[in-house]
């Protein structure tokens, strides 16, 4: 996807305008995506390892255009995700 400088903008890029795909957490046993979707793959990988699960997979849909809705929620469950990882790592014990 060319930008108005006339370089590539990144896959999984940060820059909502730029974004051309969307990341999801899914498991095999689940219909749907369990969390997402969300702009940049590390903060899906980082709910799929809050999540817990062995199984639990990355899916990367390709999108044409993010409309308001939809960037404001990839927007705030990034958010979500990366405070909620900050706030308790994985693998500790409680």
């Amino acid at each position: 996807m060319k930008i108005q400088n006339g370089e590539l903008a990144p896959a999984g890029s940060a820059c909502p305008g730029k974004a051309n795909e969307l990341f999801y957490v899914t498991h095999p046993k689940a219909p749907r995506p369990l969390l997402g979707p969300f702009l940049s793959s590390a903060d899906a990988e980082q709910g799929r390892q809050i999540m817990r699960c062995a199984d639990a997979q990355v899916l990367t849909v390709v999108v044409e255009s993010i409309d308001q809705l939809t960037r404001w929620r990839v927007e705030s469950n990034g958010q979500v995700i990366r405070l909620f990882a900050s706030s308790s790592p994985v693998g500790a014990s409680s």
